[in-house]
């Protein structure tokens, strides 16, 4: 059981830690970063719930859309910190640590969470543990990549967020050529 939950809280907190480093590139300020990891670690456990809430019965077909869903909005975080590097787009227009930009961000690495919590009551993998360990992982790679982020951001400037964009980008289209693979 314990390796279950172990298993599931590390897997779709992955893309959280991903995301996070992109996003600490912007070196965001410690009321930020907790902001942040706070709307991360509640999108996962929303999703989980609202996926163990539908059931095994559509997870196909819901997985999928999820799925695709989560490529397109990582595709599109990548595509606006590349732009946000060559300074194409003013700063308040996208602002990954509140009001759209955050909930933008939350949902592109919590949408896989909705396909695994249709899979859970089949798994057998209990709901409550799961998701105390869901939130406490998911803040702890979010703090982790964000103080990555701010690190690399330091010592590679404007650079740093291009690349991290282009990494949340080819990340997106390797994703989607894998599922059409």
């Amino acid at each position: 059981m314990v390796t279950k939950v172990l298993a599931v809280a590390c897997a779709v907190g992955l893309d959280v830690l991903a995301l996070s480093i992109g996003l600490g590139v912007a070196q965001l300020n410690r009321g930020a970063s907790l902001r942040v990891g706070t709307a991360f670690a509640a999108a996962e456990i929303i999703m989980q719930l609202i996926g163990y809430g539908l059931g095994v019965s559509a997870s196909h077909v819901l997985g999928e859309i999820a799925d695709d869903l989560s490529l397109a909005l990582l595709f599109l975080i990548g595509s606006v910190m590349i732009a946000k590097s060559f300074e194409y787009l003013p700063e308040p227009h996208f602002d990954p640590a509140q009001g759209a930009g955050l909930l933008l961000a939350s949902l592109s690495i919590s949408l896989d969470s909705l396909g695994v919590g249709i899979a859970l009551p089949a798994l057998g993998v209990p709901l409550v543990p799961l998701l105390v360990t869901i939130s406490i992982t998911t803040g702890l790679f979010t703090l982790a990549g964000l103080a990555f982020g701010a690190l690399l951001s330091k010592r590679y400037e404007r650079g740093a967020e291009g690349a991290a964009g282009t990494v949340l980008v080819l990340l997106a289209g390797a994703l989607a050529l894998e599922r059409l693979v």
